[in-house]
């Protein structure tokens, strides 16, 4: 499928004391917001993580991240990795209503399942939270927050693992893996075939329509760039 079927942001937080303060604010604005303006009620027992190892609510994921920050084989220093996935507005269109965040899921999984699978890594604790903004034209605009650890469970006890720019092609090629899994399970290979036929970039959209409004998924994103150093 085309490069820009599924978008996988991989941002990194250096570990510092000012860092570990940060976190909580960083997990809570991804737990409580779907994008920079709608906030969601702070409400016990609401808690819309999916936990596959790292925790459940904003406390246990930043308490569970600092201590594997302090293991000795981070040797890059990293507090916490995040990836953000967001699947072609028009792929997620193409699916009932009630299967497009079950679709979200199975790309984060299977993203993480494959990248480490080949890399020939067990896959390390991770959480994510799934939302569901609109763009300014009311286009729903689903994304997923993947929070990870620098390091992964070894037989005797943790080990590092590199996710720079040498790692990007195989990061690339389980990113188009677990896009076409997945959708070819959900449509079938004939209707993915015809909707991967007819995806636009952005930039393709501009040259065919007269103009295409800013989605509020890339406000959302440099709130979190500037917390992660890209901005």
């Amino acid at each position: 499928m085309k490069k820009h079927a599924l978008v996988c942001n991989l941002m990194y937080k250096l570990d510092s004391f000012e860092a570990r303060g940060d976190l909580i604010g960083l997990l809570k604005y991804v737990q409580y917001r779907d994008d920079r303006d709608k906030h969601i009620p702070q409400m016990n027992g609401f808690e819309r993580w999916y936990d596959r190892g790292l925790g459940g609510n904003y406390r246990s994921i930043s308490n569970r991240a600092i201590r594997l920050a302090d293991d000795k084989t981070n040797k890059d220093n990293v507090l916490i990795r995040m990836m953000v996935v967001s699947p072609h507005p028009d792929l997620m269109a193409a699916l009932p209503k009630h299967k497009r965040r079950q679709a979200v899921s199975e790309l984060n999984e299977t993203m993480m399942e494959r990248y480490f699978d080949s890399a020939g890594l067990p896959v390390p604790e991770y959480t994510f939270v799934i939302h569901d903004p609109n763009t300014e034209d009311g286009k729903q605009r689903l994304h997923s927050h993947v929070l990870f650890p620098a390091t992964v469970p070894d037989i005797d006890g943790r080990q590092h693992y590199d996710l720079r720019r040498k790692q990007m092609p195989a990061f690339h090629e389980a990113r188009d893996q677990a896009v076409t899994g997945v959708f070819t399970q959900l449509l079938g290979p004939e209707r993915l075939a015809e909707l991967d036929a007819h995806l636009l970039t952005e930039a393709e959209k501009k040259r065919t329509i007269e103009q295409v409004p800013q989605p509020v998924h890339d406000r959302e994103l440099s709130e979190l760039d500037r917390w992660f150093g890209l901005g």
